[in-house]
């Protein structure tokens, strides 16, 4: 094989020489190439919090501020809302512009009837939170995910409902057709059949002796676990909300973990109607929800099934709760979901109040249906139930958790006639 040969460098050209001079001409190329090349990116700033709301000049919701904020600007007013500390509630503020202060609410404007638009001077623009798409429910079962929706009616007797001359009540009525219901939930006994301990039994699954609420003092903890936190221990991305006028529902009863608490106007029950609308409409709503009614506990008149104010306030609920079944039917996943609704009551009542130990105050109500427009699930619960007694403990806890397929370690069992599918 002929070999090249290559002609030996002249002898000016010194090895030393010849390597200096490579190596400025790979110095001079380096910085042609670094002229030619773009200027480095500026690090991206984080984004404004302002960009997670939508503003809307000159309108306000004053009146319905939970937390005062001064000298800030609006993107400050927007990370405070946007804070660990109050995201569980904020989700709106209305920003005071001479002034730079701002009023952080839990309510948006379809919970009040709309904005205010007619300030003299426009001293206000309104930011409200832009709802996410939700946390995926992570409790899948063979028909789909699982949520519960607990509809509490404070002072519904169980015998107002289904009978000759009762109160009217369509939404009610649809849910108990295609599932059960019992009129004779025994409240009461070993406690008084006041709210608190009422809705601490339905909560925990155990009696006031034991839940520690003995009565409607909102000092009072809950010592036993609620239903909802046996979830979230269960499935720590579940998400859980909680709408309710009484200060006790949103105080020392709801859950401890609780991610979406909304505090609606006294006997206000389209506010809440209108949070709970709000959740269902999301891409992924709170896999638990408690809505809480509070116009049927009258305190007024008698709480008699055929006492026509009482019955009137009942239909008003039942009205109520239909927006929320339509809101739920609506969804365009909700044949591909499983929802186990329930509807519970703390007491009844006899004359114009509660408390005691009489028939018609022990007298609380249960409906419970898992079909309601998905007649292909297999039923949860079938039929007219009060035949057989089932006490407090039993109503709402022992069958969420049930439904799910939690272990029910507490002191009530849910009914014989129910069961997992």
């Amino acid at each position: 094989m002929t070999r090249t040969r290559f002609p030996r460098p002249p002898a000016h050209r010194s090895p030393a020489r010849f390597a200096a001079l490579s190596t400025a001409l790979f110095t001079a190329s380096i910085a042609a190439l670094l002229a030619m090349a773009p200027p480095p990116a500026q690090a991206q700033s984080a984004p404004s919090p302002l960009a997670s709301f939508t503003r809307t000049l000159n309108a306000a919701i004053s009146g319905y501020n939970r937390e005062h904020l001064n000298g800030v600007s609006p993107e400050a007013c927007a990370a405070a809302c946007l804070a660990d500390a109050r995201k569980s509630w904020c989700v709106s503020f209305d920003y005071y512009k001479a002034s730079q202060q701002c009023d952080l609410s839990d309510k948006r404007a379809a919970d009040v009837g709309g904005l205010k638009t007619d300030y003299a001077g426009n001293p206000y623009d309104h930011y409200a939170l832009i709802p996410g798409p939700g946390v995926p429910n992570p409790i899948v079962g063979p028909y789909g995910r699982r949520h519960v929706l607990v509809i509490g009616i404070d002072g519904l007797r169980g015998d107002a409902l289904f009978c000759a001359g009762c109160a009217t009540t369509p939404a009610l009525s649809q849910l108990a057709a295609v599932g059960a219901f019992h009129g004779n939930v025994l409240a009461g006994g070993s406690q008084s059949t006041y709210s608190g301990p009422g809705w601490g039994t339905l909560f925990t699954g155990y009696w006031a002796d034991q839940h520690g609420v003995t009565g409607n003092d909102a000092s009072l903890p809950l010592r036993k676990p609620h239903v909802f936190d046996r979830i979230k221990l269960a499935y720590p991305t579940a998400t859980i909300a909680v709408v309710g006028d009484w200060a006790n529902i949103t105080g020392n009863l709801k859950p401890v973990g609780a991610d979406f608490v909304v505090a609606n106007a006294a006997k206000n029950s389209q506010q809440a109607t209108d949070a709970v609308k709000g959740w269902l409409s999301w891409t992924n709503p709170p896999t638990a929800i408690f809505y809480y009614l509070h116009n049927v506990d009258i305190h007024a008149a008698s709480y008699d099934p055929y006492n026509a104010y009482y019955q009137s306030k009942i239909a008003g609920e039942d009205a109520q709760i239909q927006q929320v079944l339509d809101a739920l039917a609506a969804r365009p996943t909700y044949a591909q979901e499983e929802w186990l609704i329930v509807v519970v009551s703390d007491h009844g009542g006899t004359g114009s109040g509660h408390g005691g130990q009489s028939a018609g105050e022990r007298d609380a109500a249960l409906v419970m249906t898992n079909r309601y427009r998905n007649p292909t699930k297999p039923a949860y619960c079938q039929g007219d139930l009060t035949g057989t007694p089932l006490p407090q403990t039993g109503a709402l806890t022992p069958h969420v958790l049930d439904f799910l397929g939690l272990v029910n370690d507490t002191a009530g069992s849910k009914h014989p006639a129910c069961g997992s599918h």
